[in-house]
């Protein structure tokens, strides 16, 4: 049978109860009026109504009266910090829970109250969990105290302790502080309640596998739940997982609890705690949260939406002005449908919202003809995004645009063609490359022979143009970038100059992480009337397609557009009653409109170098990426396993065969339905890497998303990082995961040693995927798994090599892993994701920039070298959707084109509102329905019954359904 759980938060203060009953002796009360509840305010009087008519199905109640502070001392939560809970000698009682508390635990002896130890804030609970001066013995003893006497109080009454700990971050050693809790929790049992017969219940976040999210990983369920007590049995009698918001006021609207995510959390829970203890929390309440500015989002009752929906409210009052008067909006009282959200059971109303897309009502616009903007789908939910910015380039006084060569001598190839669609349209642009001699081996002779014809000479290509004036000018190269060491050799009037090489274009150049069809700044040259640009040898098959000479040059990054085709009508409202019959009148129109979406932003991230998702390589016939150049092998004669290759083979080449940085064999997978893409070698008779095939100097950003296999326990993998000699291998810094050993380690290799520089307890479960990071800045390397950092190594410890020059990429030993994901980027340069526009009547209005001391640099990034540009300037960006207005407008009727453009990448678009400037917003609410879900998930899983938040606020629907 379904068991109810809930707290006290709504009840009566002791100046209204007075109006009720009072003690006359103890535990003897006398009622004064019966009927007084019925003025009290909404949420008292609905709390008292359901005790009154259902306390015969309130199961368990947690009496959430007593606060924690950092020293260990219990006070009244209710009344303050200034109210400790105990005499000064710690004898008794002195501020007892409220007067409506006390008579409710004295009438209802079937219910189980608990007593709550609330503890919020990572203030008060870090050096609880730290035992600083002694704070846990000063809270064991109060607490041991304060039961003791209210069980004397409420004979036969008081069942429990409950534990309400909370706060939203976990420290680097996350691991050590669920520890921290779990002895905690430990103590509290065996000091309090096994010697008072008291159970333990303990209120815990959701959490949706071992240390996830890594917010709430100090409260992890598996090491909590492993304390023992005195008598050698599970510590905690009872779990309460508290998911019920994961929509809260500080994100986007939503619902507190999703069924996808509730399934999730209970997936997690019936793994790793008895689903039979277990709890499963379900909010009473809702929330509004307000569109047409940034604002939390507020706590809706039941019966206040109820009114709304009646348009019984307005939406927002007014506003002081400047003269300190109150003026009143001209915004009419509206009544408004509440809809059924399939996602979690809830009801969500929108209040003064005159349009509203979802994403799957967006048109994507392409670039170029290039798809540059995304919808995909998260938990079930459709989003819209860019990847990477894209192009934009914006030209200044062209002076001459050449789309095709004028000739070609020698050892060239036709390439690509671009017509681009949005820049220089009406020209298309045609691609070339030039290529060394081709030599013949000549086996009678012995020697290398050119080719005959044109393929026997060095490629050259020439551009001859003229100019109507002299002057110096910028010049603009249209290029084909396929590979990672992209190399074309110019000479501009016999100035030379090398696209593609090292120190023409930083390290984080966008375009080698999407090598396409771009423009390249060349720089300023000077040009005559009559003028010849020659293109030499173009290296890794890098193409040119042409040129642009012009006065002004800027890239113009940005990411893709959607339109939305508005229209806005007004609404209506209730006019006079006439006969009993209630007439409708057209409602006042505003006069500005706010545009919102419901955005995810991001901190800037580091800018990325390199990324590799590995399914593409498997549609391009690739069998092991170490034969590609991406990840060249330090054998050049490589062969994959099984290959037998002619030993008589000979051939002539014009350069050197170079070497890589990889070693072994690794085959790429597509993805499948159970299976995302992925890279695999097996590395249980020898160690294996995975390197790009270029050495960067900067301050590397690293991150792999790895898998070992469960049975492999002899599994060590993670990056190697700073891989400083190509054809050879076990050189340079390792961060890795050592099953072996049970230890995280941070390593130097050179020349067959190998030297521990740091490591760390291990905390990984085989069989698991994990995301390894490395960052690096100057002399400081920080080694990290998710978000969780178990390694630093500063600047004042000795470094063998600079760690800030190499090749970068994946490294495994003793198993069987999967690779999914490898990413390079660097510290030396950050992205913002966080900027969006909105385009209405060909105007942009680009919003949402965070304010920062930095510059940007000519492709967008931030000039900030370090590890956060954020850190110390005061800068949240919440890692969740927001609701952000982007622009308000002056209102109009009918309809309207608009165009939002995710001018950075990374910003995830998930819904979009247009409604009234003084005031619009979203509720979401749970009723009867939800409630019913959540009990329907409770029985599915064999959990104990429905945690509710809280009495007062719910639909009082619910007790028709509870047993």
């Amino acid at each position: 049978m379904i068991k109810l759980l809930s707290w006290s938060l709504n009840e009566p203060s002791n100046a209204e109860f007075e109006q009720y009953a009072r003690e006359v002796s103890t535990g003897l009360w006398e009622i004064i009026d019966p009927n007084a509840w019925k003025n009290w305010g909404g949420d008292q009087r609905n709390f008292w109504y359901a005790f009154l008519e259902h306390h015969d199905k309130i199961h368990a109640f947690g009496l959430h009266d007593f606060g924690v502070l950092a020293d260990g001392s219990i006070y009244h939560y209710k009344a303050g910090e200034a109210y400790p809970v105990l005499t000064d000698d710690e004898s008794g009682i002195r501020y007892w829970m409220r007067d409506s508390l006390r008579f409710l635990v004295d009438h209802y002896p079937s219910i189980k109250w608990s007593l709550q130890m609330v503890c919020f804030n990572e203030s008060r609970v870090e050096p609880m969990l730290d035992n600083v001066n002694n704070a846990q013995d000063t809270f064991i003893r109060q607490l041991r105290k304060i039961a003791e006497l209210y069980m004397n109080r409420f004979p036969n009454r008081i069942k429990g302790i409950e534990m309400d700990f909370e706060k939203s971050s976990s420290r680097s050693r996350s691991y050590q502080e669920a520890e921290k809790y779990r002895d905690l929790l430990v103590r509290v049992k065996n000091e309090v309640c096994i010697p008072l017969g008291l159970e333990l219940r303990v209120n815990l976040h959701a959490m949706t596998g071992d240390f996830e999210p890594y917010w709430y990983q100090w409260t992890d369920y598996r090491t909590v739940a492993s304390g023992r007590d005195l008598n050698g049995n599970q510590a905690i009698d009872e779990f309460q997982i508290m998911s019920y918001d994961f929509s809260s006021g500080n994100t986007a609207p939503g619902a507190s609890t999703p069924l996808w995510w509730l399934e999730q959390v209970l997936d997690h829970v019936q793994n790793v705690l008895q689903p039979e203890k277990v709890y499963v929390g379900t909010a009473a309440y809702g929330r509004r949260w307000q569109l047409n500015e940034k604002r939390t989002g507020t706590i809706v009752r039941y019966w206040q939406i109820i009114q709304w929906q009646n348009g019984l409210f307005k939406h927002n009052a007014g506003q002081t002005n400047e003269n300190g008067e109150f003026v009143w909006y001209n915004q009419s009282f509206i009544p408004y449908a509440g809809f059924h959200d399939e996602e979690s059971s809830y009801e969500k109303t929108y209040l003064h919202v005159y349009d509203r897309f979802a994403v799957q009502f967006a048109t994507l616009k392409t670039f170029n003809d290039q798809t540059v903007i995304f919808r995909d789908t998260y938990n079930g939910q459709d989003y819209i995004t860019s990847y990477s910015k894209h192009q934009r380039a914006k030209f200044t006084g062209i002076k001459k645009i050449l789309n095709d060569v004028t000739s070609r001598m020698g050892n060239t190839r036709t390439g690509t063609t671009w017509t681009p669609r949005d820049t220089l349209s009406g020209y298309t642009f045609y691609g070339y490359s030039a290529h060394s001699a081709v030599y013949n081996y000549n086996k009678d002779l012995n020697t290398c022979e050119p080719a005959e014809g044109n393929e026997g000479q060095d490629g050259r290509l020439y551009y001859s143009f003229t100019l109507p004036e002299a002057g110096s000018y910028r010049l603009i190269a249209v290029v084909y970038f396929p590979y990672l060491n992209p190399r074309i050799p110019i000479s501009v009037n016999g100035q030379g100059f090398v696209i593609g090489e090292k120190g023409n274009q930083p390290e984080w150049y966008p375009f080698y992480v999407n090598p396409d069809r771009h423009f390249y700044d060349c720089g300023v040259f000077s040009f005559g009337t009559s003028n010849t640009i020659e293109v030499g040898i173009c290296e890794d098959d890098a193409q040119i397609l042409g040129f642009i000479v012009c006065e002004a040059f800027e890239h113009g990054m940005s990411g893709g557009e959607v339109e939305y085709r508005v229209n806005l009508q007004p609404t209506w409202k209730r006019g006079e009653v006439t006969n009993g019959i209630v007439s409708k009148v057209q409602a006042s129109f505003p006069a500005n409109m706010t545009i919102t979406g419901e955005l995810l932003r991001r901190p800037p991230r580091p800018a990325i170098i390199w990324e590799d998702l590995f399914g593409p390589h498997v549609r391009s016939g690739i069998t092991d990426l170490a034969k590609t150049r991406y990840y060249l092998h330090v054998d050049p004669n490589y062969m994959p396993p099984g290959s037998n290759p002619d030993p008589d083979l000979q051939r002539c080449v014009g350069t050197p065969v170079s070497r890589g940085y990889s070693f072994g064999a690794w085959r790429p997978y597509a993805a499948t339905s159970t299976e995302e893409a992925h890279v695999f070698a097996d590395t249980r008779t020898q160690s294996m890497q995975l390197i790009v095939n270029r050495q960067y100097e900067m301050n590397a950003h690293i991150e792999v998303d790895l898998r070992a296999d469960v049975n492999d326990r002899n599994a060590v993998y993670g990056i190697r990082f700073c891989a400083d000699q190509a054809g050879q291998i076990g050189r340079g810094y390792v961060f890795v995961a050592d099953h072996r050993a049970g230890r995280f380690y941070l390593k130097y290799e050179s020349g067959g040693s190998s030297q521990v520089l740091a490591s760390a307890p291990l905390t990984l479960t085989l069989g698991q995927r994990y995301t390894f990071k490395v960052r690096v800045h100057g002399n400081h390397i920080k080694c990290m798994v998710g978000n969780t950092e178990v390694i630093d190594y500063p600047s004042t410890q000795t470094f063998p090599a600079p760690p800030n020059k190499g090749a970068h990429g994946v490294y495994a030993s003793g198993c069987r892993v999967k690779c999914y994901r490898l990413q390079i980027a660097t510290n030396d340069r950050y992205e913002p994701m966080e900027k969006v526009a909105a385009i209405i009547d060909g105007v942009e209005h680009v919003a949402l920039e965070e304010t920062r001391p930095y510059s940007y640099d000519e492709l967008g990034y931030l000039v900030y070298s370090g590890f956060d540009p954020d850190e110390g300037l005061g800068i949240k960006i919440s890692n969740d959707y927001e609701n952000l207005p982007i622009v308000t407008v002056p209102s109009w009727q009918g309809e309207k084109i608009i165009r939002i453009r995710m001018a950075d990448a990374g910003v995830w678009l998930r819904n979009f509102y247009v409604g009234d400037s003084e005031g619009y917003s979203i509720a979401w609410n749970g009723d009867l329905e939800s409630f019913i879900k959540a009990a329907e998930y409770t029985m599915r899983y064999g959990c104990k019954g429905v945690a509710m938040w809280t009495i007062g606020q719910e639909d009082p629907r619910i007790f028709t359904y509870i047993p």
